[in-house]
């Protein structure tokens, strides 16, 4: 047998065998000695440092306790959270891991936790979800976060193959939104023009933005002069507190146009929020605070957004029909579909294709058109 080179305890990585493979071995926890065996290349360097990159992923898994012969599905689920959270660079959103752990304590430990994760099979995967009493969309977010965290156990080859995928789901009916017509965005904002969510509304609409990047969004984002506004954060929870992270996408637009209509009530704004301030509130530098001087929360936004529908006589929607709305008044207004995509944040193949199109003088167009049809 080849031998293993490297210091006692850490595993090894073979001299090539007859056939040009690397053997890579390491003793788990258990006493149990894994081997994975890295194909042969032409390239030695490279085929060495693949062996050395598995090596070390079999050490992060022996370290996380992650053998699965021994190791349950709910140990290596929190093990799989743990990371994500701890991660020096992030790679997932403060808000989207807490949907994970939520759906992984609360819908997949208690009914698979306690499987041994070798064990864990299509069929146990099937009857979880088909006995899931959720919506079908909901059925759909519970297997997407145990792929997503079986997917990792097959990179760190803690498993060989993902369980999750071969799975029937139920069909999910899209529901594109429920956006306001120009009418009803006209009476939304007469009816709360003196109200301290007016000027939101109203770039909701005139802008496109998601509500988390509104309730983000800086004075020093807003250039009030060129009537201009950039996106540079949107606001999370994070840690029990509120903080700044970067958006959901990247722009092809560094800055979107506001008409002067949205320009004059930010300035009304602005001295308004001056005048409110107290010297005990925490300076956010936001553009919408609370009367206390607080970020806007996802829940007393949605119920501040229906008082607000019912004042108008409009029908109660959610927050993000506002976005659904500017999307659908862009396009009835002729707008072409590159501007729209463009000033909505949008990446799709369209985009792509007339990206060199998406030109400030047109999305300033788009901003008049929107402004003057609302009013």
């Amino acid at each position: 047998m080849a031998a293993m080179g490297g210091v006692h305890g850490q595993g090894g990585i073979s001299r090539p065998l007859a056939d040009g493979r690397l053997a890579v071995r390491l003793t788990m926890p258990s006493g149990k000695r894994l081997t994975r065996m890295v194909p042969a290349m032409t390239d030695g360097r490279l085929q060495r440092r693949r062996a050395e990159a598995l090596l070390r992923e079999l050490r992060d898994a022996r370290e996380a306790d992650l053998e699965p012969a021994s190791q349950t599905l709910a140990a290596y689920l929190r093990s799989w959270l743990a990371g994500l959270r701890d991660a020096r660079h992030a790679r997932i959103r403060p808000r989207t891991l807490e949907f994970y752990t939520m759906i992984v304590e609360q819908h997949i430990v208690p009914e698979l936790g306690g499987r041994r994760l070798e064990q864990l099979s299509e069929r146990h995967i099937q009857g979880w979800l088909d006995a899931d009493t959720g919506s079908a969309r909901s059925i759909h977010h519970h297997r997407a976060v145990l792929r997503r965290a079986l997917n990792a156990a097959v990179r760190l080859r803690i498993i060989a193959r993902n369980p999750a995928i071969a799975i029937e789901l139920p069909d999910v009916d899209d529901f594109a939104g429920d956006p306001l017509t120009a009418v009803e965005a006209h009476r939304l904002l007469e009816a709360t023009s003196g109200d301290r969510l007016g000027p939101f509304w109203r770039l909701a609409l005139v802008t496109g933005l998601r509500s988390s990047e509104l309730a983000g969004l800086a004075w020093d984002d807003i250039d009030l002069d060129a009537g201009a506004l950039s996106v540079r954060a949107q606001l999370a929870r994070q840690a029990g507190r509120w903080v700044r992270v970067p958006p959901k996408a990247g722009r092809t637009l560094e800055r979107l146009a506001i008409g002067p209509i949205s320009t004059s009530l930010l300035r009304a704004h602005k001295v308004r929020q001056a005048e409110e301030r107290r010297p005990e509130w925490t300076y956010w530098g936001l553009v919408f605070v609370t009367a206390s001087g607080q970020p806007w929360g996802r829940s007393e936004l949605l119920r501040q957004f229906h008082l607000a529908c019912d004042l108008a006589g409009v029908s109660r929607r959610r927050v993000h029909d506002l976005r659904v709305s500017s999307a659908t008044l862009l396009q009835e207004l002729g707008v072409e579909e590159p501007i729209r995509m463009a000033r909505l944040g949008h990446a799709t193949t369209a985009m792509a294709r007339h990206y060199a199109i998406a030109r400030n003088e047109l999305d300033r167009e788009a901003s008049t058109k929107i402004e003057e049809a609302i009013g």
